[in-house]
């Protein structure tokens, strides 16, 4: 497992002050997110990076955990806490329904 990547489970487990971003696209984003989840989409991600902060954990979502995977690992490399949400949006909503 990538230090990088992290489930869901451990993104709700971690009780920290955390950033999340939903790199998904906007209409993807409007149909269901992380509740407080904040929408940067991918593309854009690069050109705002020097505006999230470093003193607090960052998790990511894209639609499967391809994309955040990059953006998190190349983050750590930089000096961010940032971790991937394992399996994206999917993953979430998994983690989602089990707790109904």
């Amino acid at each position: 497992m990538q230090i990088y990547r992290k489930t869901t489970q451990q993104m709700m487990a971690d009780t920290r002050d955390k950033l999340i971003l939903d790199l998904r696209k906007n209409r993807e984003f409007r149909l269901g997110t992380i509740p407080g989840a904040v929408h940067i989409y991918w593309e854009d991600l690069q050109n705002q990076m020097q505006e999230l902060p470093k003193d607090k954990p960052i998790y990511m979502m894209c639609y499967t955990g391809e994309t955040s995977d990059e953006f998190a690992q190349w983050m750590q490399e930089h000096g961010w806490e940032a971790y991937s949400i394992e399996d994206g949006y999917r993953g979430f909503y998994r983690w989602q329904i089990t707790q109904e």
